[in-house]
């Protein structure tokens, strides 16, 4: 129910115009966004239709993320961590639409690796 509703404030926030420099990254969200990745890989391992909406999630998350970063004059790295992520989840997505789940599988291999380069970087301790 919880991501369910993370995912509707999500594409909410995207229709209602609110700007990217606007938007937090919270622990909780990261939390839940890392959930989602969690459940996205198991769901394109068993070849589950439901990963291209998760993989749409992640992908609207981080174009907000991306919209954070962009407004810190110190983070360009996080921009593009957060490009290539964004870049890695529509990957995801259209593979998973098409019924690739070997080359979605390869993707969410590449998404998560992508995340956890970024909290290598940025991610307070």
């Amino acid at each position: 129910m919880r991501k369910t509703l993370v995912f509707i404030a999500l594409h909410l926030a995207l229709l209602g115009g609110v700007a990217s420099a606007q938007f937090e990254i919270r622990d909780d969200d990261m939390r839940d966004i890392e959930d989602t990745l969690k459940s996205l890989d198991s769901n394109v391992a068993l070849k589950q239709p439901k990963a291209a909406a998760e993989a749409a999630e992640l992908q609207a998350y981080f174009q907000k993320v991306e919209g954070v970063y962009a407004a810190k004059p110190d983070a360009a790295d996080g921009v593009g961590f957060s490009r290539k992520t964004v870049e890695l989840a529509a990957k995801v997505r259209a593979a998973v639409e098409a019924g690739d789940f070997d080359a979605a599988g390869d993707a969410v291999g590449l998404l998560t690796r992508s995340c956890k380069t970024c909290h290598d970087v940025y991610k307070e301790n």
